[in-house]
């Protein structure tokens, strides 16, 4: 006489395929936004990124320069009323210059990681399995009125993002991330829009930040340039000046 398939096995056979099924959901809904932008293989020929534009924030705007090489070197440049503010990654060293000093320094710490985690050039999305990324589908949502894919990508250091994605482009319309700023936690949201093809990629050329649901920041992306030559030099550090004895 055959036994009763137990309700306890239902249960674990149902979980099993769900999880399969999430699994796969996910990939799924991944491979369609590396699809929408470009697709993996044309930006892995992509080797570096200069992008040109204008940043605004609490009324004020001024010029904007980033620039991106891989594997994992950054910098961006912005000018505010003839000060300038950098900030960069060296692969090893986050760094900054503050308006009106002309001494680099190292990042502090709790900002320095942020931007050593995100110097990825393909993205935590691209390959994400492979770098020891983790990516759960917390289910569907409505960003504005599109309705979107919320995903929660748990990096392979702990820390943790939320990407929502056009559930009908696949396209990126927002991101956020929480970060710790002096022991209080703050919640950075960055939303993309006016995407548009540069050499068969698709960029978002509009980007707006906010902080704990306040907005700080905009930045509109003018010119684009891929594969241009960035020399490794510009994304250093630069050595502290020696000090002169009077």
């Amino acid at each position: 006489m055959r036994r009763p398939f137990s309700i306890a096995a239902c249960l674990m056979v149902a979980l099993a395929l769900a999880t399969v099924s999430a699994a796969q959901t996910v990939d799924e809904i991944v491979a369609k936004n590396l699809k929408a932008k470009g697709g993996a293989e044309k930006w892995k020929s992509i080797s570096s990124v200069k992008m040109t534009g204008t940043f605004s924030t609490q009324g004020m705007e001024g010029p904007m320069s980033l620039y991106a090489k891989r594997p994992n070197l950054s910098r961006q440049e912005i000018t505010m009323n003839g000060r300038k503010l950098v900030q960069a990654f060296d692969g090893t060293t986050p760094w900054m210059i503050l308006p009106d000093s002309e001494a680099a320094h190292e990042m502090p710490a709790a900002q320095g990681e942020s931007v050593r985690t995100n110097a990825d050039f393909d993205g935590p999305l691209m390959d994400y399995a492979a770098k020891g990324h983790k990516i759960e589908l917390v289910g569907k949502e409505k960003v504005g009125g599109t309705e979107v894919y919320h995903l929660k990508l748990t990096k392979k250091g702990g820390s943790v993002e939320h990407y929502y994605l056009d559930t009908e482009s696949g396209i990126e319309v927002k991101r956020t991330v929480d970060v710790d700023a002096g022991g209080m936690k703050q919640t950075i949201e960055t939303e993309l829009s006016n995407f548009k093809s540069v050499d068969g990629i698709m960029i978002p050329h509009t980007m707006k930040q906010s902080v704990n649901g306040t907005p700080l920041a905009q930045m509109n992306v003018e010119k684009i340039e891929f594969n241009a030559p960035i020399e490794d030099a510009l994304f250093r550090m630069p050595a502290k000046e020696p000090v002169k004895v009077k």
